[in-house]
């Protein structure tokens, strides 16, 4: 679910607030010198030369950005770097902010990875004992609707498709619902692209934690596998691994559609995001017109 186009506070209000996270840390920086990343569907974050700080979008991602920073602070040591807090959430006039340590690394260029580091990955994640953590996590699917997902995609989603494509699109969530139950593990939920940072062919970070649960660990090989590859995935997941990430995989296309409408987002976002998927879906063998 990456964009840039996702509604925001204003360029002044953010600054406010990371300037107040980052004096809450400790950390004292010019905004001249400041880096703006917004592909965050729910944050902005703004780079400094060692922090990174996190900038709610709404109120309802104030509270998440909240909530997932202390599943962040919560976890064990792992063989790559998270961004734990550098100091407490701040709120400046409604704007939450958070000050995060900055990790060195950048993403992998999609289409390639290779196996072994992959297969660290997601056994370093899944193998995080979930217990102590159930406070801090998301409900699984949550970005779909949690436990209601298959309802309220069938209810609000698929509607808004194109007629032909509705056929294949319900197939899909179909799909994903009829999966027997799997072995809950810690699943990071958006396992690929800019929240994995890379250095000299090593995984050195994961980044947004907002949508980690206890949940079926395909979850995060469909992410691995759309990010890097399905051959890459293929060398370490098993068959049923494989079959089951496949299903997950197929839903992604209509992901954004149900996120955006379950944090109220703005009409723009969500047709963008219909119209993305209406053009991906109908490219799909599947379909007919």
């Amino acid at each position: 679910m990456h964009d840039t186009s996702y509604a925001s506070p204003t360029s002044a209000a953010v600054e406010r607030a990371a300037e107040a996270a980052l004096e809450a840390a400790g950390r004292r920086s010019s905004p001249s010198t400041w880096t703006l990343v917004e592909h965050g569907s729910a944050n902005v974050v703004i780079l400094t030369e060692d922090a990174a700080v996190r900038v709610a979008r709404s109120d309802p991602a104030a509270i998440e950005v909240r909530r997932a920073q202390r599943l962040v602070d919560a976890l064990p040591a792992l063989p790559f770097a998270v961004p734990r807090s550098l100091g407490p959430a701040v709120e400046v006039n409604g704007v939450t902010a958070i000050a995060q340590v900055r990790i060195a690394g950048s993403p992998h260029e999609p289409g390639s990875g290779d196996p072994s580091a992959l297969a660290g990955l997601l056994d370093a994640v899944r193998s995080v004992p979930i217990l102590s953590l159930s406070p801090h996590l998301s409900v699984p699917r949550a970005f779909m609707g949690g436990s209601t997902w298959h309802q309220r995609m069938r209810r609000d989603v698929i509607p808004l498709l194109d007629r032909h494509v509705q056929e294949e699109a319900s197939r899909r969530v179909d799909s994903l619902a009829d999966l027997p139950p799997a072995a809950r593990t810690l699943t990071h939920g958006d396992l690929a692209g800019t929240n994995v940072l890379w250095q000299d062919g090593k995984v050195t970070g994961v980044l947004d934690w907002d949508l980690a649960s206890a949940d079926d660990a395909a979850e995060d090989i469909a992410s691995l596998a759309s990010w890097h590859g399905w051959a890459g995935v293929t060398a370490f997941a098993s068959p049923d691994e494989l079959h089951r990430a496949r299903v997950f995989a197929a839903t992604h296309v209509l992901q954004p559609i149900a996120f955006s409408l379950i944090q109220g987002r703005p009409a723009a976002e969500v047709e963008r995001a219909v119209e993305r998927a209406n053009k991906r879906l109908a490219a799909s063998p599947a379909v007919t017109a």
